[in-house]
This record gives C-alpha cells, sequence and structure tokens, in this order.
C-alpha cells in the first residue's frame, strides 16, 4: 500500500497563494504540481488567511466609474 505523502507548512502557503492568483484554477495548480486537487482543497482554508493583512476575504478597491452629467 502507497505511503501518504506529506508537505512542509510553507510548500502548502505556496500552493494555496498559487491558487488564489487571478486566472489560476485549483485543478490547474494541482495538475501541475502533481497533487490531487482534493488534498489542495483541504489546505484552502488553512492558508487562505495566512497573506491578508486584514479582515479575511476583505480587500480595498477603488472605484474608476464615471458619474452621469
Amino acid at each position: 500500500m502507497r505511503q501518504r505523502s506529506s508537505y512542509p507548512k510553507l510548500f502548502k502557503a505556496q500552493i494555496v497563494q498559487e491558487c488564489l492568483q487571478p486566472g489560476a484554477t485549483l485543478s490547474g495548480v494541482a495538475i501541475s504540481h502533481g497533487i490531487n486537487a482534493n488534498v489542495i482543497r483541504k489546505w484552502m482554508p488553512l492558508f487562505r488567511g495566512s497573506a491578508a493583512s486584514g479582515a479575511a476575504g476583505f480587500c480595498s478597491i477603488e472605484s474608476h466609474a464615471k458619474t452621469a452629467g
């Protein structure tokens, strides 16, 4: 029987950050690293907030929309 792989925390965090990049897909990142997508999906909640300096899940944006008039 195959032994379960173990990955360092830094590696897991880097993979999650790759998944969060614009245009990146979880399955694409998984394939590029030879890891099952379900494994990375389990890492997402653990490492998603590690790069956020503010509230998790929120970021500031600027609106440059023109107003009528």
